[in-house]
């Protein structure tokens, strides 16, 4: 009767001192080169007449951008996805990007960059996808979160 007594309480011990891990929220680390930007007043300032874009494609909450621009060399460009939510009530909600390229070169070579973009920043509470145009191409993405 004793070792049975034993035997329980030990087995007590067991099961309530296990850890439950599935309430444990682990932070996402994303794979894309940098954050997207939701800035209204930044994305009325923001300029796309130093660039074209050539290839727009969605990888998951990473959207790449490849833009072709004249300079001396691409590595020395910084660029920004700059995103503005519409005011309208539409569904999926739509958000307007544009790229900011920050190039100071005076150079007459024309060199392609391509940038991913993580895409959590924009999107909207209460929904599950939004409708992405970024200004210079000729698409918009669907982006299902």
């Amino acid at each position: 009767m004793k070792r049975l007594i034993v035997f329980v309480f030990l087995t007590g011990i067991l099961f309530g001192s296990c850890c439950h891990f599935d309430d444990v929220v682990v932070p996402i680390i994303s794979n894309c080169d940098k954050e997207a930007i939701e800035d209204e007043t930044r994305f009325q300032q923001t300029s796309t007449n130093n660039y074209n874009i050539t290839n727009v494609v969605l990888n998951g909450d990473c959207l790449e951008v490849t833009i072709s621009s004249s300079g001396c060399n691409p590595d020395n460009w910084k660029m920004n996805l700059i995103g503005a939510m519409s005011l309208a009530a539409v569904s999926p909600p739509h958000v307007g990007a544009k790229i900011e390229l920050i190039n100071n070169e005076a150079c007459l070579a024309v060199f392609q960059k391509t940038v991913s973009f993580n895409l959590t920043p924009l999107q909207a509470v209460g929904q599950n996808q939004i409708q992405l145009s970024v200004f210079g191409w000729n698409r918009s993405i669907v982006y299902q979160y």
